[in-house]
């Protein structure tokens, strides 16, 4: 008789670039989880209990081999004195940067009693007591380039250029707390370690090798020493740092469907680190059908391969992701069962033809001389880092141009917003476009570079 395996074990076989008798399933259910126990993300984030409930029943529901405990960057940063903005659907965002008034000295001792560690570490403990034993639990951290940007804010990114010093003291004390969450999360029971750093998508190769190799080692090292696993996980389009990410030494890397699977695949046997990603998430799984992303899960695995692959989504799902889509993805990955096309679904592609982009706010804007309109798009300031700092870019400076200057945020949470973003032609997640024109490209610009562009717009009217 053949042995069983566990599912955690497709995981770590996956892990360590071996072939699995099937690709691994892990979804980022994030505060998805507080939808399908009936709360909203602020009351689920509270309670170590309620995260237990929520993800178990994701696990169960979605036949995950593997699940993230806690999925909130912002943790570390409430700890260390950042305020917070709670919303009912998503996880909270940064509002305030502790930087902007304290110096590095004066942030408190990082210890694991600080704001909510202990609870999500509470969490972990009781998921990996609840369903570990067949299921690989992951433990998320906010990686240090992300953490240094929400201490600091845009103080930050001008440092990188200006004092470069001051940038890398920063980098440094954020990769101790990254070592150190690692350890906490490794000691409450996670068998991976996944280090998301989501703003090093807005970075060149050159800072990349500068600020970011160096202040991702000492977690990694820490998780190998202690038999763990580690990955790290950059949103938007990684792209052009998609290689330094797997020279930084983790067992693997996760992205979102702004990379190219396929390209990301012959790296992986180039460097033996594992693949993760990356079903289209606000589009396919948030609107689409079914058999749309059963399809869209045929394609990663097709292109993933059977050896140091492991689906999942881009990024953590949806608060609204609807359910009877990620259990399609589940049992088309774990029993090959797909869903019938004929399902009584309306199809994305028919959804988006018959929205009305004007009706939802999303109608065109015409430039006026001496005027400036700024349209960013993004999944969600609230819920994603590098969204937040584009629209902070903006917010930082508007008000140097009074009434000349009108601004929206697209997302593409909505049918309308994702219609719009490609009616703008837009490819990535975040961009800014002033008057129309797609200016910044997945890349948070400076208060400088935003002004100057902003007022070669005046000058041309």
């Amino acid at each position: 008789m053949k042995k069983s395996i566990h599912r955690k074990d497709l995981v770590f076989k996956a892990l360590r670039c071996e072939e699995t008798e099937r690709v691994p399933w892990v979804p980022f259910t994030g505060v998805h989880c507080a939808k399908l126990i009936g709360m909203d993300a602020a009351e689920f984030l509270a309670s170590p209990e309620n995260i237990v409930r929520g993800v178990a029943l994701a696990a169960e529901k979605y036949l995950a081999d593997g699940i993230c405990a806690v999925f909130d960057l912002q943790i570390e940063a409430e700890a260390l004195g950042c305020s917070l903005k709670w919303s009912k659907n998503n996880p909270p965002a940064v509002s305030s940067h502790v930087l902007e008034n304290k110096a590095i000295e004066e942030l408190p001792e990082f210890t694991r009693e600080l704001g909510r560690i202990p609870c999500a570490l509470k969490a972990t403990e009781m998921l990996k007591e609840k369903i570990g034993a067949d299921t690989a639990v992951f433990g998320l951290i906010c990686g240090p380039f992300t953490l240094a940007l929400h201490l600091a804010g845009a103080d930050f990114l001008t440092d990188m250029i200006e004092q470069p010093d001051k940038a890398k003291a920063l980098l440094n004390y954020c990769a101790e707390v990254a070592r150190k969450m690692s350890v906490w999360y490794l000691e409450a029971g996670a068998d991976v370690v996944a280090l998301v750093d989501p703003m090093t998508s807005q970075i060149s190769p050159r800072h990349f090798k500068k600020y970011v190799m160096s202040t991702v080692r000492p977690a990694i090292e820490e998780v190998k020493a202690r038999k763990g696993f580690v990955t790290l996980f950059c949103c938007g389009d990684a792209t052009k740092n998609i290689e330094l990410m797997m020279q930084c030494g983790p067992d693997g890397i996760a992205f979102d469907e702004q990379v190219s699977l396929s390209a990301a695949r012959e790296l992986s046997c180039r460097y033996n680190v594992a693949v993760e990603g990356n079903l289209h998430l606000a589009t396919t799984l948030l609107f689409g059908s079914p058999w749309e992303c059963a399809e869209d899960a045929r394609r990663c695995l097709q292109e993933g391969g059977a050896k140091g692959f492991i689906l999942s989504p881009g990024c953590d799902i949806p608060f609204d992701t609807p359910e009877y889509n990620l259990e399609a993805v589940g049992r088309f990955a774990v029993l090959n069962e797909p869903p019938a096309k004929e399902s009584g679904f309306t199809p994305l592609e028919d959804a988006l033809a018959s929205c009305d982009m004007a009706a939802e706010g999303f109608e065109d804007v015409t430039a006026e001389p001496g005027k400036l309109f700024v349209e960013v798009v993004t999944l969600d300031s609230e819920g994603c880092a590098p969204c937040q700092y584009m629209m902070e870019s903006l917010y930082r400076v508007k008000d140097r141009y009074k009434d000349r200057l009108v601004y929206r945020e697209t997302l593409i949470k909505s049918l309308a917003g994702i219609k719009r973003m490609g009616a703008l032609g837009v490819k990535n997640l975040p961009s800014m476009l002033i008057n129309n024109e797609l200016v910044f490209d997945n890349i948070v610009p400076s208060d400088e570079k935003l002004i100057k562009e902003l007022d070669k717009r005046l000058e041309i009217n």
